[in-house]
């Protein structure tokens, strides 16, 4: 009896110590989350500081962009190393958005540029400003890695604006020199917010880190790939570009009831592959080629673009969502 009670107390006290230890875990992991906001935050503003005094306001959204990056990725580490190595897949990881970010603004301030030069020259102030936060935003959406959008719309419109309120409305040889020194003076104060907004970000981040119990993620950062659960289908399958996920409900008449679906032609005809059919009272994942269609049932179709009207007249079906 007496072996008995101590086993039930050396196992309650290992419950208690168990359940005391997981309490000081979640505390702890309580604070470095609020700490690394808070962190996080630091940076966004320190960066933001630092180039306050550069002329534009394209330099302080690029300052704080890019000061994110680094940190994200040094407080996400495993263990902080100073070893050459991860430092040099760091900068692997993060010199694509980098260089893309650069990229569409270099695009964006040619534009503003060039389109505030045109408004000089008789081109409406309104179409000068429409085509010129139109191609900027078309330029970074098709630039890849590129970190945001707005970093060019923005750097574009300042400017813009900045040759707008330029003295003068002929193009002689004054005005060209004030056009061209508005824009030379952009792309100093945007690059040299570039570099500035990286070196706070790797100062900030060394220091977080090392007060840090372990690494971090932040889910939503551009510094690495996001968890599955917040990225596209298209994204995750590594898709096509021009295809499509379409959902159908199978027409009474159709040709394809009664069949199996390795006989329904929408592999072999259409380059189509069912992912699912939607069929009370269990739907079917993923579907074999023995798996026979039903009136009734609603598939799930991946297909190209160009064959969407096709497939639909060949199931004789009914889209009910594109």
């Amino acid at each position: 009896m007496k072996l008995a009670a101590s086993a039930v107390t050396r196992y309650r006290g290992a419950r208690k110590r168990g359940a005391s230890s997981m309490r000081a875990k979640k505390r702890q992991n309580r604070w470095a989350i609020r700490f690394l906001i808070a962190a996080r935050a630091f940076t966004v503003g320190l960066s933001y500081y630092v180039v306050a005094g550069l002329p534009g306001l394209t330099s302080s959204f690029v300052a704080v962009f890019v000061s994110l990056l680094p940190f994200d990725l040094i407080v996400a580490m495993p263990r902080f190393s100073l070893r050459l190595k991860d430092w040099k897949q760091m900068v692997i990881t993060v010199l694509p958005r980098i260089s893309a970010t650069a990229v569409t603004l270099v695009i964006g301030l040619l534009l503003g540029t060039g389109f505030g030069a045109l408004t000089k020259w008789g081109l409406p102030v309104f179409l000068g400003a429409v085509f010129t936060v139109g191609l900027a935003y078309t330029a970074a959406e098709q630039t890849k890695a590129n970190i945001s959008a707005y970093v060019g719309i923005i750097g574009g419109l300042a400017v813009f604006d900045q040759v707008m309120r330029l003295e003068g409305m002929q193009l002689d040889d004054r005005l060209l020199m004030d056009i061209s020194g508005t824009g030379l003076r952009a792309f100093y104060a945007t690059f040299a917010a570039l570099f500035a907004g990286w070196a706070v970000g790797v100062s900030v981040g060394i220091v977080t880190r090392l007060i840090l119990p372990r690494g971090y993620r932040t889910t939503k950062s551009e510094a690495y790939a996001r968890p599955l659960y917040l990225r596209s289908l298209k994204e995750v399958a590594q898709l096509d570009e021009n295809a499509v996920v379409m959902k159908m409900q199978v027409g009474d008449d159709s040709d394809i009831l009664y069949k199996p679906l390795s006989e329904s032609g929408l592999r072999s005809e259409y380059d189509a592959a069912v992912m699912s059919i939607q069929r009370r009272p269990k739907d079917i994942t993923s579907p074999r080629g023995s798996d026979i269609i039903y009136p009734g049932d609603v598939l799930v179709v991946l297909l190209p673009a160009d064959q969407t009207a096709a497939v639909v007249e060949h199931v004789k079906g009914r889209v009910m969502d594109e």
